[in-house]
């Protein structure tokens, strides 16, 4: 499992994971406790005792709990939370209102996938373009590349 928070300390505040199965069932497992090897967490779930059980569950999609992997930060999010946000043009209140349609995982960097009014448009996450992140406005001021409307 690899995860991109890039702190171990979010990952050992979790208490549970909850994989879903082949047949989309959700079951939850209760960590018993975590190692990491190298940038990769390994986590030892009770009921699940031998190398063969494990294997069995590699592949399904791992979800934690939203409050327990939230940022101890005040001024930090849960990318899960920039969906369905408002997106304006930096400093400029008048402008055009967009939404975040999803966010698109990227080794590299996240990518937003921004409905506007002439279909939807893919900015990088990246401070070039994302000036700033208000999660109480639910409102992402931008300043993205020449021509992205076009």
């Amino acid at each position: 499992m690899y995860h991109d928070s890039g702190e171990e300390e979010a990952l050992r505040r979790l208490t549970s994971l909850f994989l879903r199965d082949r047949d989309d069932g959700f079951r939850e497992y209760p960590i018993e406790s975590l190692r990491m090897r190298k940038l990769t967490p390994v986590f030892k779930l009770k009921g699940v005792e031998s190398r063969s059980e494990a294997e069995a569950l590699s592949g399904l999609e791992v979800f934690a709990d939203e409050d327990e992997s939230r940022p101890v930060e005040e001024s930090a999010w849960l990318v899960s939370e920039l969906a369905g946000m408002e997106v304006r043009m930096h400093g400029k209140d008048d402008a055009d209102v967009f939404h975040v349609k999803s966010i698109i995982s990227n080794p590299a960097h996240d990518i937003l996938e921004i409905e506007t009014g002439k279909g939807v448009k893919m900015l990088p996450f990246i401070d070039v373009f994302v000036r700033d992140v208000d999660t109480e406005k639910g409102l992402i001021s931008i300043i993205p590349p020449e021509g992205w409307l076009d």
